[in-house]
């Protein structure tokens, strides 16, 4: 897909490519970005970066149904926030996952009372 030498040129290319698979709701491609503007973040150590991306990916998880996933990324986002101290960063992704978890539950409720 790219080929960007400079690991923050690639992850932000990556980040802005999937923000226009979102808007065009070709949610796969933008979380095929997404990761891979992760494991960019990641090799190049910024934290930061990968707690942004994790809330980007999880909010796409969000639209595309898949509930437990983006739990898991807005939980990995607010350790990340909260071990760099960004307490107001932190916050916004635990309102972001207790959201999450909310929808989640009800999915598993209505699921149930259907099995039933």
């Amino acid at each position: 897909m790219l080929d960007l030498t400079d690991r923050r040129i690639a992850a932000q290319t990556l980040t802005d490519l999937a923000g226009i698979h979102v808007r065009h709701g070709a949610l796969r491609d933008a979380t095929t970005c997404y990761q891979r503007c992760l494991a960019t973040t990641r090799e190049h150590g910024d934290r930061h970066g990968e707690a942004q991306t994790l809330a980007n990916l999880a909010d796409v998880y969000l639209r595309d149904g898949r509930r437990a996933d983006a739990i898991d990324c807005y939980e990995s986002c607010a350790a990340i926030l909260r071990g760099q101290g960004d307490r107001a960063g932190e916050a916004q992704s635990l309102r972001d996952l207790e959201v999450a978890m909310r929808d989640f539950s009800a999915v598993q409720r209505s699921n149930a009372r259907t099995a039933s």
